[in-house]
């Protein structure tokens, strides 16, 4: 499954600006969860993960609006199709951990 349109997507990142320096980093912390499409994030890493896949890993240069240059380093946990529910409230249903899966789980 590719990530496109209405597809709830797990992702984690390292974010650096333009000196090297990490703006933010959450690759040792449970991934992002985010509505594709939906414009909840930041518009080049949306357009940047478009057609990925669970598992691939990407590296993406761009600027900002105030011209300000950043990468991230970005992994794709996991896509899934989105629920009726999160469609029509724009964002993904808040997940509930079960007690039987391991660090990382997204269910």
């Amino acid at each position: 499954m590719k990530i496109e349109a209405n597809m709830v997507v797990s992702l984690r990142f390292v974010m650096k600006n333009e000196a090297g320096e990490t703006v933010e980093d959450i690759m040792q912390h449970p991934p992002v969860h985010y509505l594709h499409g939906s414009g909840n994030i930041l518009p080049p890493l949306e357009k940047g993960v478009e057609g990925l896949m669970g598992g691939d890993r990407k590296y993406l240069e761009f600027t900002i609006e105030n011209g300000e240059s950043y990468s991230m380093d970005v992994i794709i946990d996991n896509i899934r199709l989105a629920t009726p529910e999160e469609l029509e409230a724009g964002k993904p249903q808040e997940k509930t951990t079960d007690p039987a899966c391991g660090p990382g789980c997204c269910c």
